[in-house]
Parts: structure tokens; sequence; C-alpha cells
């Protein structure tokens, strides 16, 4: 693939939160009639323009289709479902594709916001298929979130995130030609190539973050209170163990010979904030400012973290001897809260096509 970007044809597959603010951002980007949005929510199929505020304003035409053979004749297809329902896309993908004999060979796909793994969970269900294709994964980069059916409100746009390729999940090659694409779409973001699936999948402050949070604040959150999640929902306590987090995700990616940038510095990398210490960090980013408590338990900073990142990395310590006693005991609490059962819905080792990876507790 040799596209310009005036060439490149995008689709986006789902449309929430970060599906809205992707398609908007695209929108300034590349031409409109190239960007093919696929959903199958039958409100959003009836939306003819959608609106963005904050960090991105402007209005754009729209024209989504439920009609999966439209957005594989798109050259980069972006995935921003919930991790949670990546098996089920990708599934959907590859069999509609072989029925209609559609070849994928020279696809990209982009997971935005691919968790502990995702570009592996997406790889093991095309190969079972029989199909090769490339699939990238980063995170989600737009804070925001729907403020009307047709309006997102763009709060912030990280300036620098990793990604990592199935062609190179182990063992990162920066000079793929895939790398070369994404960073041409994404020209005003710092995006690098992780060493490996480790390093892309752990440095992500929200899998920090998100979970130690919730767990700290569940009477408020039952409660239903009125509160900024990461203004009024931390303490130097909570941020101790956030630290601890951190120090159990480096332990395990220094196990792959990689490291997690310091969540300190991955804020500031992000959005651009206070170094004095986390406290200080967390509440200085600007879009933090905005973030609202959860008044359920059942929201997606929960289950996503636990689910896709959180309870693989557990599985992932088990085989090579490491015992993380924070993200163990958060994975646990909050499976019960969540009534969660971890092995049939979270992200494992076989989901991850790497059951056998492991040898002697060994990488």
């Amino acid at each position: 693939m040799d596209l310009k970007k005036k060439d490149l044809k995008v689709g986006i597959w789902g449309l929430g939160n970060e599906g809205f603010a992707l398609y908007s951002y695209l929108s300034s980007k590349i031409l409109l009639n190239n960007i093919t949005p696929f959903t199958s929510n039958e409100q959003t199929l009836t939306i003819k323009t959608i609106h963005s505020t904050g960090k991105i304003e402007g209005t754009y035409q729209f024209s989504p289709t439920n009609e999966i053979r439209k957005i594989l004749e798109c050259d980069l297809i972006f995935i921003t479902t919930l991790t949670t329902a990546y098996e089920e896309v990708a599934s959907k993908i590859a069999s509609f594709s072989i029925q209609n004999n559609i070849d994928l060979k020279q696809k990209i796909f982009v997971l935005f916001s691919g968790k502990l793994g995702g570009v592996l969970v997406f790889d093991k269900v095309f190969k079972s298929f029989g199909i090769e294709t490339n699939v990238i994964e980063t995170d989600a980069l737009f804070a925001c979130r729907k403020i009307d059916v047709d309006t997102v409100w763009i709060r912030g746009i990280k300036k620098w995130n990793l990604l990592i390729s199935n062609k190179d999940t182990f063992k990162s090659a920066p000079d793929l030609h895939l790398y070369k694409v994404i960073k041409m779409i994404f020209d005003d973001i710092q995006l690098d190539v992780a060493d490996n699936f480790i390093q892309r999948g752990l440095t992500d402050f929200g899998a920090m973050a998100h979970a130690t949070i919730c767990l700290i604040n569940l009477a408020n959150i039952d409660s239903k209170r009125d509160l900024l999640f990461y203004i009024d929902g931390i303490t130097e306590n909570t941020v101790r163990l956030i630290e601890k987090v951190y120090l159990e995700f480096e332990e395990v990616a220094n196990r792959f010979s990689t490291h997690i940038v310091d969540p300190i510095t991955l804020l500031d990398r992000y959005y651009g904030t206070s170094k004095d210490n986390l406290l200080v960090a967390i509440k200085n980013v600007p879009n933090y400012k905005h973030t609202k408590m959860p008044n359920s338990i059942n929201n997606r900073m929960l289950y996503e973290d636990v689910l896709n990142t959180l309870y693989p990395l557990t599985l992932i310590s088990k085989k090579i001897g490491i015992d993380l006693k924070v993200i163990s005991s958060i994975v646990n609490i909050m499976s019960e809260i969540l009534l969660l059962d971890l092995e049939k819905e979270g992200r494992t080792l076989e989901k991850m096509g790497i059951n056998n990876f492991f040898i002697g507790g060994k990488v």
C-alpha cells in the first residue's frame, strides 16, 4: 500500500464517543467522502450531520452505513468499539470476507485502545479463519464524550502514544510501512513504535488509575455523588496505590526487556502537566478537571481495564513467576463486586494465542 493522505479510504467501525471524535479529527485531515463510518445502531444511522466542540470545533456531513462490505472497501479501518467486543468484531469481519471473497491482505486494521494484547486477540481470530492481514494497536487518542446524539465534546487530544502491530508483536520493527501510514494520518501527534505488546499495552495511565480510583470511591459511586473523578476522587493514599500499580507494571515489563514510563512523565507526554508529584500532576491535567465520577460500578473504566489489562497481566505474571500483590487484589475485589467470570469474560492467554509462549517461567 503506497497511498497519499488524500487518496486514503478510511473506515471507522464503532460510533460511540471515540468514534465520533475520530471522525471529527479525520474530517479535517482527509477528504470527507473518503471516510466510511460503520454502525449497527439504528439511531446513529439516521444522523446526517455531526458536531464537535472543544479541542476540535466543526460540523461535518455524516453518512453512516451498516453494510460490512462498504467498510471493507476501505484501506485503513479503525476499530473504536469497546475492547470487550474485539473477538466478536474480528469474527464478523473475517467470516464476511471469506463468504464474499474479499481479500484483507493489504488492509490495515487499527485498534483504537487495544488494552493489553488487543492486537494478539484480533490477529488470533483472523488466523483462525486462515486470514493474513495487518493489525496495529494504539491507545485511544481523544478524551471525549457525546453530549447529544449528534455532538461530541473533545476535551483533550493526546500528544504522544505508542504503536505495535501483529507483524512485530514481541520485538518491534519500527521501519514497517504500516507505521508510516498511521503516522501520516496523525501527523500532529507523536506516535512511537513500542518495543513489544507489553510496553504498548501497559503504557496506559487509565489502566493504572481507573480501577484503583473506582475501588476507593465505591461508596461515592453507589451514592451517585456529583464529584469530579480526578479532582475529588483522589488523595495522597490513592496516588500511593496508583504508584504501586505502576511499579508492578514495570516489574513485568522488565522481564520482557522493556520498561514503562512513570505516570507523571506519561501524563506530561499525553497532555502536558505539572511534574511536582503525581497528585499535583493528575489534578493539573486540563481535561481531567471535567471528568465526572461514574454513577454506577457498571462502567467502561472498570470493565475494560479489569478484564482486558489487569486480569491478563496477572495471568502473564504467574507464568513468569512474578507475584502482583496490588493488581491481583484489585482484580479479585472488582471481579467480586462486578460479578465477573474472569475466565469467560476476561482476556485470557488462550484468547491472545500465547498460552504456550512461556516455557519454564521464561519469556
